[in-house]
Order: C-alpha cells, then sequence, then structure tokens
C-alpha cells in the first residue's frame, strides 16, 4: 500500500510546506511505509496527482495536507476508485468536513491515528459534472463566503476582515433573488435567500445548515431558505448557523433526496467545498460514484440524533399505519 501526501502550499496562513515535509518524515521515516509527499504547484494539481495515483492500479491511501479545497481536490481525483481512499490532515482554514466528526475531530491532527484507520464509502454531490464532497450552496452564503477572496487581496486583510467585508458588500448588494427549484420532482418557486445540498453537516467556518446529514446514507439533504429581510437575517443566521433551522419552518423547507434543478435569474456564484463555479442553472444530484474516506478507529460521522425524516420514510411510516 501506498501513502501519498498532497501539500497544499497556500492552505492556511503561510506556506507550511518544508514544516510539513521534515513533519512527516520524522514520523513515518523507519515504518517501513511506502510514502510520498508532493507540493501542489496550481489549482487541480491535487485532482491530477490524486486520479493518476488512483488510476495505477495501486492500493493508496490520499492525504489532503491542507483545507476543505484541497479535500475537495483529492476526492474528484480518487471517485470511483476502489483501491483508492482518503482523508484529509489538516493544515487549511477552513477544515469544516471534519467537524461532523464532533469530539473525534482533533484526532486527524494526530497522524499516528491516521495510520490505523477505520475506513467508510462517502456519497458524492454532483453539481452540473463537478463533484463535492461535503456541500454545494448558491445565494447569499455562497456570494459571501466566495467573495471573501476579493478582500483576502489586500495586505493587512486577514479571514475574518475579510468574511466581515465581503458580508457587508452583499448586504448593500440584496440578501435575495428570484429562483425556480425542483426537488425530485417537487417544485419551489419565488425569492430564496439561499439554497443548499449538504452531504456533511458543516461549512462556512461552523455554519450548520443540516444536523442530521450523514455522508453514506444514500441521500442528500436539501435545505431551501426563503427570502428574508435585511431586518430577519440575523435571526435566520442564529438559528442557521447553530443547526437549528427546523425551528423556523416558516423560513426554512428542508427535504431529503436525491436531486435538485435550479434556474437563476442570472448568472451567480455556486460554492462546491469552497471551490466556485459561474452558472445561471444548475443541476445538483446524488453521484454515481462513491470515495472512501478513512478517519481515526472507533471515530463515527453519525449524528448524535436523527429527528429528521425524509420525504419516504414519512410516507412509509404512514402507509403502515394505514394497513394496521
Amino acid at each position: 500500500m501506498k501513502h501519498l501526501f498532497l501539500i497544499n502550499p497556500t492552505a492556511g496562513m503561510y506556506n507550511r510546506s518544508e514544516e510539513l515535509r521534515h513533519k512527516l518524515a520524522h514520523h513515518l521515516d523507519g515504518l517501513g511505509l511506502d510514502w510520498e509527499a508532493a507540493v501542489t504547484q496550481y489549482p487541480g494539481h491535487a485532482e491530477e496527482l490524486a486520479r493518476s495515483a488512483a488510476e495505477s492500479g495501486e492500493e493508496v491511501r490520499i492525504y489532503a495536507c491542507g483545507g476543505d479545497g484541497t479535500l475537495n481536490e483529492i476526492a474528484n481525483g480518487a471517485a470511483g476508485f476502489p483501491n483508492a481512499a482518503i482523508t484529509q490532515y489538516p493544515c487549511g482554514s477552513g477544515n469544516d468536513f471534519l467537524r461532523l466528526f464532533g469530539p473525534d475531530a482533533p484526532r486527524f491532527y494526530d497522524l499516528k491515528e491516521l495510520l490505523d484507520p477505520d475506513t467508510a464509502q462517502a456519497d458524492l454531490i454532483d453539481c452540473n459534472g463537478h463533484l463535492a464532497l461535503n456541500i454545494c450552496s448558491v445565494g447569499f452564503d455562497a456570494r459571501i463566503g466566495l467573495g471573501m477572496a476579493e478582500f483576502k487581496k489586500y495586505p493587512m486583510v486577514n479571514g475574518p476582515m475579510a468574511y466581515q467585508l465581503s458580508l457587508v458588500k452583499n448586504l448593500i448588494a440584496g440578501i435575495r433573488r428570484p429562483y425556480e427549484v425542483e426537488v425530485d420532482g417537487e417544485k419551489f418557486s419565488g425569492s430564496f435567500t439561499l439554497l443548499c445540498a449538504c452531504n456533511g453537516r458543516y461549512y462556512g467556518g461552523g455554519f450548520n445548515p443540516s444536523p442530521d446529514a450523514v455522508p453514506d446514507d444514500g441521500l442528500l439533504d436539501f435545505v431551501l431558505v426563503k427570502g428574508v429581510s435585511r431586518l430577519t437575517v440575523a435571526r435566520l443566521v442564529k438559528l442557521y448557523a447553530a443547526g437549528r433551522s427546523r425551528e423556523i419552518p416558516e423560513l426554512v423547507t428542508l427535504r431529503r433526496g436525491s436531486s435538485m434543478k435550479v434556474k437563476c435569474d442570472r448568472v451567480s456564484m455556486v460554492n462546491l467545498d469552497g471551490e466556485r463555479i459561474d452558472t445561471d442553472q444548475l443541476s445538483v444530484s446524488l453521484s454515481a460514484k462513491k470515495v472512501g474516506f478513512f478517519f481515526p478507529k472507533g471515530a463515527s460521522w453519525k449524528p448524535h440524533s436523527a429527528k429528521f425524516q425524509s420525504r419516504n420514510e414519512k410516507i412509509e411510516e404512514k402507509e403502515s399505519v394505514s394497513s394496521i
């Protein structure tokens, strides 16, 4: 088995490539492992390297040494290859996907914990042919998160400041737009603040739109947030971030299923695990491909509660009751 560490030199606050190389050598040399570290050179390079390793046919474990964007790239590269499994050795500023492991998330920072792992087959989101492991969203949240890049170019502007500046800009520009939405054949139209397809549970630095999403249950969790005013958005964001969006059903529609189609009134930013695509039509579905994800032994991404049932589960429950 080969262990491939893909290091993103732009993840986090500064380039830690050499530091990571020395750390890996310190921990791995002498263990008799076949391992290699490679530093990515440009956007998409991690995907290319992961796919090349997977296509070799050799059993390989691929470590994303970066943030959610790096993890997204290697997930795209390794998707559909049963001989490849991926994980994150977190070095980025976000690391949102790992939050769903709850109290076990800090264990990913300990390399020894990843060398004797458990593995699960994770579902993937397909959006217009692009794959995401965690979250796909369009609307106010995507414009804020992806708009941060514009402000990070300026000297002395760090992540939190860039977020605040992007938030102010998008509050002024407007927080709702018209969309036509279809979730597994059920149609919605009108003004929406944001639309989200969830395979994981956290994004945007800790926002929790769907607290019961599970990455290997064969379903996606869809969150449709109606258009709100600037006066309402503070209350909405507070509950949405805390995983309590079901407490405001007058504003938030929750569904579980396999597909969502969206027509935007203009070309819009779409967030795929922190990566950006621009389009005016989204076709979001559960991908036919899966990817092996490995994690510290005994850890779990299962939620502590599962209060939210899918529409199909509710229908089956009603049929069962009516047949008694």
